[in-house]
């Protein structure tokens, strides 16, 4: 997978995952998870999840619920599912919304800092 890089005006590169992982205070192992379900397109469960990226389902479900809180990712309560205990999900990504999250979430940010500069540039003297 070719990693798509954002460069700023001084030159310096930064990965776009560190963009969005730094935006929503993501760990490595979310954005591996939120990669993986990006890239395989359809709703998958979190034994698969740990199984495709070799991890613990305890790693799957603390990323996992991290990811759908921060509305990241979707979720479905599997129906199937009667036995006693803690319910089972599968998750997805819709990336049309995720896309539009990440647009409307670093627009709300650029204005943030802009009104910020403003007070603190133009303003404090």
């Amino acid at each position: 997978m070719e990693v798509e890089r954002i460069r700023f005006p001084d030159g310096r590169e930064v990965d776009i995952h560190e963009v969005i992982a730094f935006l929503y205070g993501l760990s490595m192992s979310d954005m591996e998870v939120l990669d993986l379900l990006r890239a395989k397109g359809k709703k998958i469960s979190t034994d698969e999840l740990a199984e495709a990226l070799g991890v613990t389902k305890a790693s799957i479900s603390r990323s996992v619920n991290n990811l759908a809180y921060k509305g990241l990712i979707l979720r479905d309560k599997l129906d199937e599912d009667k036995k006693k205990g803690r319910p089972s999900y599968i998750y997805w990504v819709d990336k049309e919304k995720l896309y539009g999250k990440v647009i409307e979430d670093l627009q709300r940010l650029v204005e943030k800092v802009k009104d910020e500069l403003k007070v603190k540039v133009l303003v404090t003297a």
